[in-house]
């Protein structure tokens, strides 16, 4: 039986890793568009996984002070926000920290472990220190009046801080996803605003994620045959005789 379940638990390693080895996969955000309405969307799809993303500004009420629908604006380098006070010219059509904080939500399709963004100052330079959150959130969820405070609540890790060199090109952002899988990245500038000393901007070019794989169905096969396996294997005790002491798992 030993033998038995230690080739069935190595045939499960196998397929299990198997199962786990995972393909890189980049979506690619550039293109054209211009500005975009207020609440619009855009969709990526790269090898059937599907991106979505909104626009949101840090914008709502009298004292700005929860999150707001913006435009999605999309160019040559890639995705750019236009909240409800600016109108669209350069450089404030970026996502931006200038008065008001600009922030991106995506959304994915399936669980996946983010890698990396990609942003892109255009204009630049500026600086590209970025803010962002992570987490499995409901993928109908609207924004509109929800706090920095209450983000918790929906679903979203804490808060992370990557700070960058100012520049006029393109720059790779680590981002700290856990390998269980997220669906949601809210990505901008570093929260805060700032003058033009500390004034981050850039658009969000790409985003690099493997897709968090389900277990196979050749891996849940290979546990049911183990079970099987062990099952069939295990000692049957024989019929008791007319003493009362068959010879049964302990023999006579």
């Amino acid at each position: 039986m030993k033998t038995i379940a230690a080739r069935a638990a190595g045939l499960i390693v196998a397929a299990s890793l198997t199962a786990t080895a995972q393909t890189s996969l980049n979506w690619n955000l550039a293109g054209s568009g211009g500005t975009g309405t207020i609440g619009n969307s855009k969709t990526f799809t790269t090898d059937g996984v599907m991106l979505r993303a909104t626009a949101w500004g840090y914008t709502k009420g009298s004292s700005d002070n929860a999150f707001e629908a913006a435009r999605l604006g999309q160019w040559s380098a890639g995705l750019g926000v236009t909240n409800v006070h600016e109108d669209g010219s350069s450089p404030y059509h970026q996502a931006d920290n200038a008065f008001h904080n600009d922030w991106i939500l995506f959304v994915f399709d399936t669980l996946v472990d983010i890698g990396s963004v990609k942003v892109q100052p255009s204009p630049g330079p500026y600086d590209r220190d970025v803010s962002y959150w992570v987490g499995n959130i409901d993928p109908a969820l609207n924004l509109d009046g929800v706090t920095y405070a209450g983000l918790t609540a929906l679903g979203f890790t804490a808060e992370q801080i990557v700070n960058n060199p100012a520049g006029s090109s393109a720059i790779d952002v680590a981002i700290n996803s856990p390998a269980s899988g997220v669906n949601a990245l809210l990505f901008g500038p570093r929260r805060g605003t700032g003058d033009a000393c500390d004034f981050d901007a850039f658009k969000v070019q790409s985003i690099c994620a493997t897709v968090v794989p389900e277990p196979s169905s050749a891996l849940l096969s290979l546990l049911a045959a183990c079970g099987v396996c062990i099952r069939r294997r295990r000692p049957v005790d024989s019929k008791v005789d007319d003493t009362g002491a068959g010879p049964g798992r302990w023999g006579r």
